[in-house]
C-alpha cells in the first residue's frame, strides 16, 4: 500500500510538471519532471516552503527566461532547491502565478505591480533587477519612421498577460492615433520577430532588457528601423504613472544603428508570496548577490543589477527575510 500511494504522489507530480493542471500548451517546466523524485514527497497543506522551487519567466527567447534558467542553476548549486523554470507570458501573468502560489518567484516590471488586478497584498519583493527598454522595430523596407507612420499598419503589441503589451497600448493612447486604424497582433518575441522577417507584420513593440535577443538576430540579416517616442508622451506617461524613466536605446546595442534612439525604461522586479518563510526569502536573496557575477554572465542587461539599487523604484512592501538581509548588507531595507 505505502508504495502504491508513493507511485501515486509521484505520478500527480509528473502530470503537475508536464502542464496537466494549470499551464496551457505554451507553457511547460523547463526542467525534467524526474527532478523531483530526488525530493521528498510532501502532502498538501504543508510548509510551502518544502515545495519544488518554481520561477515564473516568460517567452523562452527572453531575457527572463535566460535570467530564470541561470537563477534556476544558482538555487539547486548553492541552496539544495529542486528548482524549475516556467515559460510564461511574463509580468501580468508571473504575478498571477505567484499570488496563487502557482509559481515562488517571478519576473516582473513595476508597472504591472499597480494594475487593478494585481493583487498587491500577496505578493512581496524580493530585489529590484536591471530596466526593460521599449524597443519599437520595423524594417527599412517598410518606411516607419515615427508613431504617426504607424496608422494603417500591421503591429505586434505583445501577447496578452506581458508588460509589453500593457506598455505598447499605454504608448498608442497617449499618442492619440485613430485606434480603428491600426491592426494589432498579439505576438510573443519570437513569434514577432519572425512575422518581421516575413513581412506578415510592418512593426513590433518588444520590452525587454538589452540586446534582446530575437531583434539581435534579425538585425544582422536585414536593416531595421527604430521608432523613438516623443518626449511629449513620455512626459505624460511619467506623470501619469510615476515609474516609467526617459532613456535611449544605445547606437551600438544592434547591427546597423546610427544612432541613440530615444525611448521609456522600467524597472524589472523578482517578487514572491507573503506567506514564503523569512529565512526562505533571506536565502534567495542572498544566493542572488553573493553570487551576481554569474547571473551576470547569463546576459549582458544583468550587468545593471546592483545591491545599491536593490530597494529602490519598487511600489511594492519588500519580504521580511529580503529586508533582513538588505540590512546586513548595510542597504535600506524598509520601504
Amino acid at each position: 500500500m505505502k508504495n502504491g500511494a508513493l507511485f501515486i504522489k509521484v505520478a500527480l507530480l509528473f502530470c503537475f510538471m508536464t502542464g496537466c493542471s494549470f499551464m496551457n500548451e505554451q507553457q511547460e517546466i523547463s526542467k525534467p519532471a524526474t527532478t523531483l523524485i530526488q525530493r521528498q514527497l510532501t502532502s498538501e497543506g504543508q510548509d510551502l516552503n518544502n515545495r519544488m522551487l518554481i520561477i515564473g519567466t516568460g517567452d523562452m527567447t527572453g531575457v527572463y527566461f535566460s535570467l530564470g534558467q541561470r537563477l534556476s542553476n544558482m538555487y539547486e548549486k548553492y541552496n539544495g532547491a529542486v528548482s524549475g523554470t516556467q515559460v510564461t507570458d511574463a509580468s501580468i501573468e508571473n504575478t498571477e502565478l505567484v499570488s496563487r502560489h502557482r509559481a515562488e518567484i517571478g519576473f516582473t516590471t513595476v508597472d504591472v505591480l499597480d494594475l487593478p488586478e494585481t493583487d498587491k497584498s500577496k505578493l512581496r519583493a524580493l530585489t529590484a533587477l536591471y530596466s526593460n527598454y521599449v524597443q519599437i522595430v520595423s524594417t527599412k523596407q517598410n518606411d516607419i519612421d515615427s508613431l504617426e507612420d504607424l496608422v494603417g499598419k500591421r503591429i505586434s503589441v505583445g501577447t496578452a498577460g506581458s508588460g509589453t503589451r500593457l506598455i505598447a497600448e499605454r504608448i498608442l493612447l497617449e499618442s492619440d492615433l485613430p485606434t480603428d486604424q491600426l491592426n494589432l497582433s498579439y505576438l510573443s518575441f519570437s513569434q514577432s520577430a519572425e512575422a518581421l522577417r516575413n513581412g506578415t507584420i510592418d512593426a513590433a513593440f518588444f520590452s525587454s532588457g538589452i540586446p534582446n535577443n530575437e531583434i539581435a538576430f534579425i538585425s544582422k540579416q536585414t536593416e531595421l528601423t527604430f521608432i523613438p517616442i516623443p518626449g511629449d508622451i513620455i512626459e505624460r506617461l511619467q506623470k501619469q504613472y510615476g515609474v516609467y524613466t526617459h532613456n535611449e536605446i544605445p547606437r551600438d546595442t544592434y547591427s546597423g544603428m546610427k544612432k541613440n534612439v530615444q525611448t521609456i525604461s522600467i524597472k524589472n522586479v523578482l517578487v514572491t508570496y507573503k506567506e514564503m518563510s523569512d529565512p526562505h526569502a533571506y536565502n534567495l536573496v542572498k544566493t542572488l548577490y553573493e553570487h551576481l557575477p554569474e547571473l551576470q554572465h547569463t546576459h549582458p542587461a544583468a550587468s545593471d543589477i546592483s545591491i545599491t539599487e536593490a530597494t529602490k523604484q519598487v511600489p511594492l512592501d519588500f519580504h521580511p527575510g529580503a529586508v533582513n538581509y538588505f540590512t546586513e548588507q548595510g542597504i535600506i531595507g524598509n520601504q
